[in-house]
């Protein structure tokens, strides 16, 4: 019954988004006004005033009462007959101060009644948010929610149009229904849950019942079969009688309906004109409006151009300042080595000149003085402590240039290597406990060479305070790796070639940069003889782009339901070289629970690379890390803690949100970008974690409030072409879409279906006459999308050439109205995408044609997935989807400026 579950499931969630749908349609939101009150009021104020508030009202009701009270003494001390004129006058104008007075009164009246909906729709409104943030919601509660978020826009809607509050009780109203969409779509997720139990001892009871019913079914047939003839006697006089009356009637509905075509062709040549008409009048304003701002884009990149050559210029001077403040201090500190060795020198010679002129011992003497030991004195070639330097892979003499200033392309790496691998409740570098090391071949090798002089001596290696929390040293002995005590308190096992191993906690992150600086000491009765420092850096973690090769592919097992999707996700993957691996469990969506990410490391033959991943704090009872089956050394962490979000932006911390360009101008491995929905952003703990690798970021924000998920990578993917290293920019535009459904009507293809079996199913002349829908998304893409683009280009520097507009619509709550062609997967020369089930013409898929056209000149072959059952649950292929892609082969220091 399993498999009955599933079907029933996501018919309720179809059946939930139809209903928020129809119940969300943007209505009148508020009563039409009363002309015959507006002219009363407008038309007779004094000196032109119009109030515009309610206390302003307040002020115009009392003047006009002083008003009458001084025109009513006026007129009682007039003491002549002959100015019984000016009676008339005061009495006229006492009938119009007391018109105006009324006027306002009822104005007042219709404020404080609207001030009193609009407080009462508020308390409404924040009472159904908190009833939606309970944990665990049920149907119940969801409906209490749904009821709230309606009587909310209800009570909206009771304020009058003349009301001031009119138009924010529209722009309110909108948001309401936003809101209740949401509530509406989970409490029939909610409900199916609960209707699916309810179903199964229904049909128990049903059974039972059938078996009752096909026994009476039985004997009753048998009655009827009598009755039967008798009626089908009856029956056939009957058809022939409604045969003739059904052939006149359609002689008349014909002739109606011809007249009613002539009708429609009138208004539809007539709107055709006005259409014309608006789109030159549209074609004008945007045709002044790219002037204005190719002119701006171009004083903006003027003045990007100065400012970036003010910065490097000022980054050469303190470059060259630092140098030869670096290259002083390495004068002055090996000038005092020199004096120290040659005062050392001196005094060993006195010491053995005066041994060599003591007298040998007379028979008397009763003891045998010992001599002191000699002090060696350090030099470069009996006292060497080196890492990889240079980076080739090799430790020897040549990595002792530059070995105490680390940077991005220069210096000794380490690699993180967590030996919890995300088991423990307490992170590895806040352990004060050290274990040998998991895996030694993770470790970063440091030599200490010494000469026999310093057998004597005791050897301490030791690390600044900042970093010694954050990373572990390990001595390679005759017993294996044994842990280092870097706080200078245990000597290290003495070896005239010490080999160290040093390991890193965690990455780089807001609290560390790091770098740490690790300090050799050798000593005699605890006087320092010789020392030395070399700095070393954690290897940044960096994200492989869309545009890199795939090993595997990953995907949630759902049941029935995405049976199929899986069969042709394993069709269309695996000729490409890659694998796909399903993985049981309750991860729908795939790309929001862990990032996949390298780590590089120099090797003497080749470059050493390590898988490893960040995993999704949310739910982590049901997160396991998702390992790879050909990346055995994966190794994921978490970063921060997880964040309590309204249900609007649930999925704001999804990795579906964080996805990285190919690399562009000034960022030769990529730079990250992300969706900021404004009142929650994507994990800042995570976006400063990502600025502390300083090698892909800064981080981009692109704005995602107006989309359901928040997340980017609904809107924008970088997909690769047949020209190695050169790539495109997919981004959804609305505007295409409507553009589409307009290319179709006009060639005839109104009454064709599209959205070919999803809740969303209808035609292509009903969507268009949907103008809010139309309108709707012909906003998002003037207000949205259209900055988005010239954000994208003046950020990561892309020319029109490169960016490819996928026609898209989304619904009112910014969910994809059809499946969405964006959300979709490059792997190995083939784009994974969405099946959008748009118009079928002549045997082929309108929607899809038009995507094959746009990326025809890109090379890339497109292979269309059903995943219907992702997208009635508001997603497409790649949230139901991850990745492992293959590491960036060329060394990140190698593509970094020198002291970058």
């Amino acid at each position: 019954m399993r498999w009955v579950r599933y079907i029933a499931i996501a018919i309720v969630n179809g059946f939930g988004v139809v209903i928020g749908i129809i119940w969300v349609a943007v209505p009148t939101t508020v009563a039409q006004p009363s002309l015959n009150y507006q002219l009363a009021l407008s038309g007779r104020q004094p000196d032109g005033e119009t109030p515009q508030s309610l206390s302003e009202l307040y002020k115009l009701r009392d003047r006009l009462k002083v008003q009458l009270d001084n025109l009513a003494k006026s007129s009682d001390s007039a003491p002549f007959p002959a100015e019984l004129w000016k009676s008339a006058t005061h009495r006229q104008q006492s009938q119009t101060l007391t018109q105006q007075l009324q006027n306002v009164q009822s104005q007042i009246q219709i404020e404080e009644r609207a001030k009193y909906n609009w407080d009462d729709a508020a308390k409404l409104a924040a009472q159904a948010a908190l009833i939606g943030r309970t944990s665990n919601p049920s149907s119940a509660t969801w409906e209490q929610s749904q009821r709230l978020w309606e009587l909310a826009i209800n009570t909206l809607r009771l304020i009058p149009h003349d009301s001031f509050l009119a138009d924010r009780a529209i722009d309110k109203t909108i948001e309401y229904q936003g809101n209740l969409s949401v509530a509406t779509y989970e409490m029939q997720v909610a409900r199916s849950v609960e209707k699916i139990r309810a179903e199964e001892e229904e049909i128990r009871e049903r059974a039972r019942k059938e078996q009752e019913k096909k026994e009476f079914a039985r004997r009753e047939i048998e009655r009827k079969e009598q009755e039967k003839k008798d009626r089908a006697r009856k029956e056939l006089e009957r058809q022939e009688f409604e045969k003739q009356e059904l052939a006149r009637k359609e002689i008349e509905r014909q002739e109606l309906a011809r007249k009613e075509l002539e009708r429609q062709e009138f208004e539809k040549q007539e709107l055709a004109r006005k259409e014309v008409e608006r789109q030159e009048v549209e074609r004008q304003e945007l045709a002044r409006q790219e002037l204005e701002r190719q002119e701006l884009a171009r004083k903006e990149v003027e003045r990007q151009e100065l400012e970036r050559q003010e910065l490097a210029r000022q980054e050469l001077e303190r470059q060259e300042l630092a140098r030869q403040e670096l290259a002083r201090q390495e004068l002055d500190r090996q000038e005092l080595a020199r004096q120290e060795l040659a005062r050392q020198e001196l005094e060993r010679q006195e010491l053995e000149r005066n041994q060599q002129a003591t007298s040998q011992p007379t028979p008397e003497s009763t003891a045998t003085p010992t001599p002191a030991p000699a002090t060696p004195a350090a030099s470069p070639s009996n006292f060497l402590f080196v890492g990889d330097t240079n980076r080739d892979g090799q430790i020897n003499q040549q990595d002792e240039a530059g070995k105490e200033q680390w940077s991005l392309s220069s210096g000794a790496l380490i690699s993180f290597n967590d030996r919890n691998n995300d088991r423990g409740k307490i992170p590895t570098w806040k352990q004060t406990k050290v274990s040998a090391p998991r895996r030694a071949a993770m470790l970063s090798q440091v030599n200490l060479t010494l000469s026999e002089s310093f057998k004597t001596s005791q050897l301490f290696i030791t690390a600044d305070s900042i970093a010694s929390p954050h990373i572990s040293v390990f001595q390679k002995t005759g017993d294996g790796w044994q842990p280092v005590d870097i706080s200078g308190a245990k000597p290290l096992v003495f070896s005239t070639n010490i080999v160290l191993g040093v390991e890193a906690k965690q990455f780089a992150d807001r609290n560390w940069n790091g770098t740490v600086n690790l300090k050799a000491t050798a000593q005699n009765n605890g006087q320092e003889i010789a020392s030395t420092t070399i700095q070393m850096g954690v290897s940044p973690w960096m994200i492989a782009p869309n545009t890199a090769p795939v090993t595997e592919v990953q995907v949630s097992d759902r049941g029935a339901v995405n049976s199929e999707f899986i069969s042709q996700l394993k069709q269309a993957v695996e000729p490409t070289g890659a694998r796909v691996k399903i993985i049981q469990g309750d991860r729908t969506w795939m790309q929001d629970t862990q990032k996949n990410g390298y780590v590089q490391l120099p090797d003497k033959s080749d470059l050493r690379l390590f898988n490893v991943a960040i995993k999704s704090n949310s739910e982590p009872e049901k997160n396991p890390p998702v390992k790879s089956t050909q990346d055995r050394d994966l190794k994921v962490f978490k970063i921060g803690n997880p964040r309590s979000l309204d249900p609007v932006s649930q999925w704001s911390d999804g990795y579906g949100n964080l996805q990285v360009t190919p690399p562009i101008p000034g960022h030769p491995m990529g730079r990250v970008y992300y969706g900021n929905s404004g009142n929650a952003s994507f994990n800042p703990e995570v976006l400063d974690f990502i600025q502390a690798q300083r090698i892909q970021g800064p981080p981009v924000d692109i704005d995602t409030s107006w989309l359901l998920t928040r997340q980017v990578d609904e809107i924008i993917n970088f997909i690769p072409t047949q020209t190695p290293g050169q790539y495109v920019m997919a981004i959804a535009s609305p505007e295409a879409g409507v553009k589409l459904l307009e290319e179709l009507e006009g060639k005839g293809y109104g009454d064709v279906t599209i959205n070919r079996g999803l809740s969303t199913q209808t035609t292509v002349s009903a969507a268009l006459k949907n103008r809010a829908l139309i309108q709707h998304n012909l906003y998002l893409q003037n207000q949205k999308l259209n900055p988005i683009i010239e954000k994208l280009k003046r950020e990561f520097l892309l020319g029109d050439d490169q960016i490819i507009q996928v026609p898209a619509m989304f619904g009112y709550s910014g969910y994809a109205w059809w499946p969405n062609m964006v959300n979709s997967v490059p792997v190995n020369g083939k784009l994974l995408v969405s099946n959008p089930r748009g118009p079928m013409i002549e045997g082929v898929d309108y929607t899809q044609e038009r995507l094959r056209q746009l990326l025809l000149p890109a090379g890339v072959s497109v292979s269309f997935l059903d995943d219907r059952y992702y997208q009635e649950l508001k997603g497409n292929v790649q949230s139901a989807t991850n990745t492992v892609r293959k590491p960036e082969d060329r060394p990140f220091w190698q593509s970094l400026p020198n002291n970058y």
